[in-house]
């Protein structure tokens, strides 16, 4: 893209803008106070922290704008009140111009040059070129021409950048991740009865045929969960209500409800069985699943990401999104668990548990 040319405008505000978000960050001493501009005159005040605030006030004059060099003369510079001796400011300026010389500024003969060619080298892709300056009533007129930029390339380079930095927080939760989950295998398991049951049986499976009796040994091993969760602290009382519904409902001989009851009446004893799983598995934090899990932690990442869909295969899908808006309803005024991260920790968390059920006010 080319541009001729055009005039921008630049008022006290607007480069006081510029100095606090641009310059007032690199020098956290510094700050800006005020700024005037009036004949070919900036004047900014402001203080600079050193053990106490030293007020200053400086006068730069805008001398000339010639083949892309800006000339600017610093006229006055008081510091306290006191004003600055002319020889001391061009010594000053000198120095200032050597250890800016990326930034395009130089000095010569008793002037700051601004070199915009190179300092616009910070903003790959773009060209332009001061054609003219002029200052009056409190606004800086420029005339730019030359203008080109390749928009193209700045894409690239935005597209760049945005791809370094969503790799970056893909980098970042990758790690997290595996934080987690070596912390996850430092949980000390929950061993009862059924432990040692459960290891004596496995001690007897024949080596090529382990792996198939971990899957059978899933059934059994939800129930040891359901049993664990239920003496467990941190689990409120209303999960445990539901957990102790959806388990023991399939064991009784008989249905307790009848088939005329809305939504309960329809589902069967295994859509009720595959409707607590699910709810354990998505409400229970990870932590405490893995402590009272007896299988290996990949059968219990196979039952959480599959048991959904299982789900949605039998009438509980049903009972899953009737209870799903009671559920929703009930977190909303009061979070039943913090955080996963909060239950890597030994010792139970002291909380206020949740009744059974809560009437819904709202």
């Amino acid at each position: 893209m080319r541009v001729t040319s055009f005039t921008t405008t630049m008022s006290a505000e607007d480069i006081m803008y510029d100095l606090k978000t641009l310059v007032e960050p690199q020098v956290p001493e510094l700050t800006f106070t005020k700024l005037t501009l009036e004949d070919n005159y900036i004047e900014v005040a402001g203080t600079f922290h050193k053990i106490m605030d030293i007020p200053f006030l400086a006068r730069i004059r805008i001398v000339s704008v010639f083949q892309n060099i800006m000339s600017l003369r610093i006229e006055r510079v008081k510091v306290l009140k006191i004003g600055i001796p002319k020889f001391i400011l061009n010594t000053a300026s000198k120095m200032a111009a050597k250890k800016a010389l990326e930034m395009g500024l130089g000095y010569e003969n008793k002037t700051i040059l601004v070199n915009i060619d190179k300092a616009l080298q910070k903003v790959p892709h773009v060209h332009l070129e001061v054609d003219h300056f002029i200052m009056e009533n409190g606004v800086l007129s420029l005339r730019l021409k030359g203008i080109e930029a390749d928009i193209e390339a700045m894409q690239k380079e935005a597209n760049k950048d945005n791809e370094a930095e969503e790799r970056k927080q893909q980098e970042l939760e990758a790690e997290k991740i595996r934080i987690f989950n070596e912390k996850l295998q430092e949980i000390r398991k929950t061993e009862d009865s059924y432990s040692e049951f459960r290891d004596k049986i496995m001690q007897k499976v024949p080596y090529d045929r382990k792996n198939l009796a971990k899957y059978g040994f899933i059934l059994p091993d939800m129930y040891a969960l359901a049993l664990r969760l239920m003496k467990d602290k941190r689990v409120t009382k209303r999960d445990k209500a539901i957990i102790a519904f959806t388990f023991m409902y399939p064991l009784v001989p008989m249905d307790f409800i009848p088939s005329k009851v809305p939504v309960l009446g329809k589902v069967d004893d295994i859509a009720i069985f595959f409707f607590g799983t699910n709810y354990i598995m998505k409400k229970i934090p990870v932590p405490i699943l893995v402590k009272h899990w007896q299988g290996d932690l990949a059968t219990l990442k196979l039952v959480k990401d599959n048991i959904e869909t299982i789900l949605n295969f039998t009438p509980g899908k049903t009972l899953n999104q009737v209870y799903g808006f009671v559920d929703e309803s009930l977190e909303k005024r009061k979070p039943s668990y913090l955080k996963d991260e909060a239950y890597l920790v030994e010792a139970p968390i002291p909380m206020d548990l949740n009744p059974i059920f809560d009437p819904v006010t709202k």
